[in-house]
């Protein structure tokens, strides 16, 4: 889980816990093309900062995981239910 506030906490959250930039040395070339992770960095993106991200399985696709969001009106709502009195 991580909180991310905006596009470049996003983008790097994405390389390191998907596609594991950070762990990719100059030797060692990555698995997947440039472009492959941009259209996936694009389409995978939030609706909207900040945002709670988390990384679920995918259904059916055992060991294949993929970002999920969680926006300030959820959490906003979790809260009221939970007995918190604030409404914006």
């Amino acid at each position: 889980m991580k909180f991310l506030h905006n596009e470049m906490e996003y983008r790097n959250w994405i390389m390191e816990d998907i596609f594991q930039a950070s762990a990719v040395g100059e030797s060692e070339a990555s698995i997947f093309a440039d472009q492959e992770i941009e259209d996936f960095i694009f389409d995978a993106r939030p609706i909207a900062y900040p945002c709670i991200a988390v990384m679920i399985q995918t259904p059916g696709q055992p060991g294949v995981c993929e970002p999920r969001f969680v926006y300030k009106e959820q959490v906003f709502e979790w809260a009221h239910q939970m007995g918190f009195g604030f409404d914006s």
